[in-house]
């Protein structure tokens, strides 16, 4: 079932002035009535002091993802990652996810409900064995923390494209992934299994980074739903086409070379809704088209109205 619709207004308004920025959420609760955000927690980045200062006052929640972190520190250093096989440089991931944790506590504290928290495995730079050994050693010290500071908080580990590193699409537009589904699957449920506090951990969706994979999001997610690791959501957005596959820019149903319609929005919604588990539909997208852009407002409001036809 879908408890939450979730906007990920960051990648349009996060250019803006941080009034603006705290205006375009305002309008989200006030005029859509769209009450939870996808909000990116970078570590020793606090977030923009008018955007929490917003969302606290009209008591909105929010689903923080850490990917960001990893794809900014990933530009620098590739190995960086939960599932890097350096240790020095796993543990250096570890404690910025650690920093993510504690500034969604402090969130929480001020009255934001954090209700997620999305991590990523990082990008591969070896065989799958190690690189699961190592994220499953990451996750099994994050669960741990983020029960003991966020109890009312689920961990979930975002699903993204596993392209080889010799695709011609470079990062951080694809290739961003160590580990398959079928690896995470795995690794999650060992750790489910062995772990008794907090949530158990979960998977989440963005349909337009399984774009970028090659997949069909659709059957994904009914894999997921099948398995017995639980699905906290599902993002909605499209990718870039170019002449190699799609791109990670999440172009929205308004572009239709996205890979992104409003019909298949609808048929996500069905599927979720038709499941028992609580789970949020949420979209993200940007205001690229082709070779044009289109407006703030433009985007913000097709992405509003088409949550909202999902109920």
């Amino acid at each position: 079932m879908i408890t939450e619709k979730v906007l990920g207004a960051y990648t349009i308004v996060g250019t803006l002035s941080p009034s603006e920025q705290a205006d375009w959420y305002r309008k989200a609760v006030e005029e859509w009535s769209i009450n939870t955000f996808e909000v990116p927690i970078l570590a020793g980045v606090p977030v923009v002091p008018e955007v929490v200062d917003v969302l606290t006052e009209l008591s909105a929640s929010i689903v923080a993802t850490f990917v960001a972190q990893w794809a900014t520190a990933g530009q620098k250093n590739p190995a960086y990652g939960l599932s890097a096989l350096d240790e020095t440089t796993r543990q250096t991931a570890v404690a910025d996810t650690c920093s993510s944790l504690q500034q969604c506590m402090t969130l929480s504290q001020e009255g934001i409900r954090v209700r997620n928290v999305f991590v990523h495995a990082g990008g591969r730079s070896g065989e799958a064995i190690p690189h699961a050994l190592a994220f499953h050693k990451s996750l099994t010290h994050l669960h741990q923390l983020a029960a003991s500071i966020l109890p009312d908080t689920t961990l979930a580990v975002e699903v993204t494209d596993w392209l080889p590193s010799d695709h011609p699409i470079p990062f951080p537009a694809a290739k961003k992934a160590s580990l398959t589904l079928s690896d995470l699957i795995q690794i999650l449920s060992f750790a489910n299994r062995e772990s008794t506090s907090g949530h158990p951990i979960a998977l989440m969706v963005n349909w337009g980074r399984l774009l970028v994979n090659g997949d069909a999001p659709l059957p994904i997610i009914h894999q997921i739903l099948e398995s017995d690791v639980p699905l906290s959501g599902v993002i909605l957005s499209g990718a870039g086409p170019s002449a190699d596959g799609f791109m990670d820019s999440h172009n929205s149903h308004l572009d239709p070379e996205s890979g992104f319609t409003e019909e298949e929005a609808l048929s996500c919604a069905s599927v979720l809704t038709s499941s028992p588990d609580p789970m949020f539909l949420g979209t993200k997208c940007s205001t690229a088209k082709g070779d044009e852009e289109l407006s703030v407002a433009t985007v913000l409001n097709a992405q509003a109205e088409l949550l909202n036809k999902t109920n």
